[in-house]
């Protein structure tokens, strides 16, 4: 009887690897005929998590798709962007351009006379290190119609005075000029205004005052905001330019001349932007200026992001096609996506394109389109954009179409926010359902680990009887 008992609960029937008790063994038996219960759950879960993760990437394929074609669909927006327009310059290292819908198409003939600048005024020449005169005041002074206040402690230097001068006018946001502090020498400094804007009705005025005039800044000396005034030199005030007028840019456009206050110009070309990069010299020949229909920029900026968008949804449901047999609703809609890209425009209007393949673009066999025939696109594009226009944004255009397909599917009441509200539901409720499972499953294992210790210190307690027993046996047989 103790060999029996011994070999069932000291050997643990051969399963024992020293590293483990018996009780550890027999528990974790238990704990694997349990486990197909929590691997099943824990597919379930993954699962569900694959498909809300498949859903999530199509919604946004789905979103990016509906911004695509839905900028055809804004009032007053969606047949101009068909007619880009584009202006190319001859030289674009003295003007570069950019044009919108309302450009007309023709050639200019445009020289650049001049650049518009900014104004410059420098004060006189000073010792940086001797004593201000105006050391020891507070003073008013005014520039461009703003005031300032300055206040010059004693014994302040003319450096000194000019850096609080030039604090005064930076640190006002209202500032229409900024101003520097120069050592033209090792020994002396000068006082620097520019203005923030350019041309001549931005030309530096100002009122005399003891703080301008110390600087030798005067309307009598400088004779400020006309064609005639003081130009600086090395040693006294002046303006950079005599003339306020050459503030501004001159251009001479088909024999006109005409000036503006600034190098980026947008009111001199209908739709067309200029912006001058720098002036031509008197024996420089004018450079061409030449509109027309910017036909590639249509089909790469406004056609070519739709097909881009429309490609990748149709990709993405062709590569997850085992998410895709599971939903009817889904096997519908990518059919009804490939319909629509080649179903007939009715609205397109006689003699007009009502096919997308007529405008060179091509359908692939798992229903993906490109541009196979750039030319002819860009070649209709230049003749009538409005052909082209009628075929996206018309009563039953593709725009429309792609529109009605994606309807039930998107939004707060949309298909797909139903399907992954479901799942999360779900996904929660098996993260629950695993859980407890668990939890039954230690509790069992953990009843089953008190029986069998209890079972062992049993045995151990009738081994040690059984042992007396034997030994008393054997001394009253002798």
């Amino acid at each position: 009887m103790s060999d029996i008992l011994g070999t069932a609960f000291s050997v643990g029937n051969g399963l024992s690897s020293g590293s483990e008790s018996n009780t550890d063994l027999l528990i974790s038996a238990f704990r694997r005929t349990k486990q197909p219960q929590i691997d099943a759950l824990n597919k379930r879960k993954t699962d569900l998590e694959t498909r809300q993760t498949f859903l999530n990437g199509f919604r946004s394929r789905l979103e990016d798709l509906q911004s695509k074609f839905s900028v055809f669909k804004e009032t007053g927006t969606a047949n101009t962007r068909f007619f880009a327009n584009k202006t190319t310059s001859s030289d674009t290292s003295v003007l570069t351009t950019s044009s919108d819908t309302t450009a007309l198409a023709g050639t200019y003939s445009l020289k650049v006379n001049r650049l518009a600048t900014n104004d410059v005024l420098v004060s006189d020449r000073k010792s940086k290190d001797a004593v201000s005169s105006l050391a020891g005041t507070s003073q008013n002074f005014e520039i461009q119609g703003i005031s300032y206040s300055v206040s010059i402690d004693e014994n302040d230097t003319n450096e000194q005075t000019f850096t609080k001068i030039a604090s005064a006018i930076n640190g006002n946001t209202a500032s229409k000029v900024r101003a520097s502090v120069v050592r033209d020498t090792s020994s002396t400094v000068r006082l620097s205004f520019t203005t923030k804007d350019s041309g001549t009705d931005a030309n530096i005025t100002f009122v005399d005052s003891d703080v301008l005039n110390d600087l030798g800044i005067t309307t009598a000396a400088l004779n400020p905001n006309t064609d005639a005034r003081q130009v600086l030199n090395a040693t006294n005030a002046g303006f950079q330019r005599a003339s306020k007028s050459d503030l501004d840019a001159s251009l001479t456009l088909d024999g006109i001349e005409v000036t503006r206050s600034t190098n980026t110009i947008a009111d001199l070309i209908t739709g067309v932007t200029l912006t001058l990069q720098k002036a031509q010299g008197i024996t420089d020949n004018p450079i061409s200026l030449t509109t027309t229909k910017d036909s590639e920029s249509v089909a790469k900026n406004v056609i070519q992001p739709l097909l881009d968008s429309f490609n990748d949804t149709l990709r993405y449901l062709n590569n997850n096609s085992t998410q895709l047999r599971a939903d009817t609703a889904l096997q519908g809609f990518r059919s009804r996506l490939r319909g629509v890209i080649s179903e007939s425009v009715s609205s397109a209007g006689e003699n007009n394109p009502k096919y997308l393949t007529e405008l060179g673009i091509t359908i692939a066999a798992d229903g993906t389109l490109s541009i196979s025939d750039r030319k002819k696109l860009e070649d209709l594009l230049a003749d009538n954009p409005q052909k082209v226009a009628d075929l996206f944004t018309g009563n039953d255009g593709v725009a429309t179409k792609l529109e009605r397909v994606l309807n039930g599917f998107l939004g707060d009441t949309g298909l797909i926010n139903a399907r992954t509200t479901d799942l999360r539901s779900q996904i929660v409720s098996v993260g629950t359902r695993t859980k407890d499972v668990q939890q039954r499953i230690d509790a069992q294992a953990e009843n089953l680990r008190k029986e069998y210790e209890n079972l062992q210190r049993n045995f151990l307690k009738a081994q040690s009887q059984f042992s007396a027993l034997s030994a008393f046996a054997t001394n009253n047989t002798i």
